[in-house]
């Protein structure tokens, strides 16, 4: 059993974001790198840095995303 999330590429203009892997493995691209992340990963994204994430793993992927500014005008 595999669970599949998926967050596909895309940028911020003005917001930036901090994801928190809290269960799971997952394919973290952040701008032209990607990444292996896992449980307790804390990942940084500035404003106008491209991002994607995906499970990889063999169960669930949980994470939180902080946002900031609410709005990315």
């Amino acid at each position: 059993y595999r669970a599949m999330a998926y967050v596909e590429r895309h940028v911020h203009k003005e917001q930036e974001q901090v994801y928190h892997v809290l269960d799971g493995e997952g394919l973290m691209e952040i701008g032209d790198e990607k990444r292996v992340v896992r449980k307790n990963d804390i990942v940084f994204i500035t404003p106008g840095t491209w991002h994607s994430i995906e499970n990889t793993g063999l169960g669930d992927l949980t994470f939180i995303v902080v946002t900031t500014p609410v709005r990315d005008e």
